[in-house]
């Protein structure tokens, strides 16, 4: 730009004389090449334009399937009411590493009203001091160490977790497919769903429409309650020996697109997403 200025118009760019002399041009309205001006403009714009794609971010998209979960209707919820729970196979016929979809998104369980509080009616009655509040106890997951070295001995990658919804110290490891599976003993499939949600909804709100290529799964050793869904969001296993059997079957395999570079990225991701949760 200091060169076409200099050739054109003989007007040095860098210094500060002739910047001086053109302002006393002006003050005194001389007369002044309009296309000077036009010159002058158009360099500055190409060089806001040149350092704009110099310095504009360049983010990576991960993408995530958000599961739905259907709104039971008022038919098939008497359905499930009055039919008993029948007992299905632990084992999935899925493999982990497939990248199949979520399927439906896990939401709030539905029903959940808050308590109708009634006004109390103050009489000319002594009222006797209200009892101290008394925390409930925390329940501490059960997870053993042979379950952590059964999922290293297939290759996946455990991050380190104290807490996801109502589930504490559950074990959490990803895949080279971006699959991320949560791993319990002893809880409940309400629980499982609700820490399923929290990964989803952070994942959500931190990735945006980006985030549709990570796949959540729960996986529940000797579950407390039966589990009612019927899709693969969340499997059971009776014993640790099945989930053993199942990891060493279905071990995490790079894919034919791995790229090392993105997985890691991913990875530290998964990482910070656990240690944030951890300590919320």
């Amino acid at each position: 730009m200091t060169l076409w200025m200099n050739t054109n118009y003989g007007f040095d760019m860098l210094s500060a004389a002739h910047w001086e002399y053109l302002g006393t041009l002006q003050a005194r309205r001389s007369e002044i090449k309009p296309d000077f001006y036009i010159s002058l403009i158009s360099g500055l714009f190409i060089a806001l334009v040149g350092l704009y794609i110099i310095v504009r971010p360049k983010t990576r998209h991960i993408k995530i399937a958000k599961p739905i979960l259907p709104k039971p209707t008022q038919k098939s919820a008497e359905k499930t009411s009055t039919q008993p729970i029948e007992k299905t196979e632990n084992t999935p016929a899925v493999s982990p590493n497939s990248g199949a979809s979520l399927g439906p998104r896990p939401m709030s369980p539905l029903g959940s009203r808050p308590p109708t509080v009634r006004p109390l009616t103050v009489q000319n009655q002594t009222i006797p001091a209200p009892k101290p509040m008394t925390t409930a106890p925390t329940i501490q997951n059960s997870n053993s160490p042979e379950l952590e070295r059964a999922l290293e001995a297939s290759e996946y990658i455990i991050k380190k977790c104290n807490k996801i919804g109502k589930i504490q110290n559950p074990l959490v490891a990803i895949a080279y497919n971006q699959s991320i599976f949560i791993i319990s003993t002893k809880t409940s499939p309400d629980d499982m769903l609700d820490a399923i949600q929290t990964l989803v909804t952070i994942f959500d709100d931190t990735l945006g429409e980006t985030a549709n290529d990570i796949s959540v799964r729960g996986f529940i050793i000797s579950p407390s309650e039966p589990v009612k869904r019927q899709d693969e969001l969340i499997v059971t296993f009776d014993s640790n020996a099945d989930f053993i059997k199942y990891v060493n079957e279905h071990k995490n395999e790079k894919p034919k697109d791995y790229d090392a570079e993105l997985f890691d990225a991913f990875s530290t991701y998964i990482s910070t997403v656990t240690g944030y949760i951890g300590k919320v």
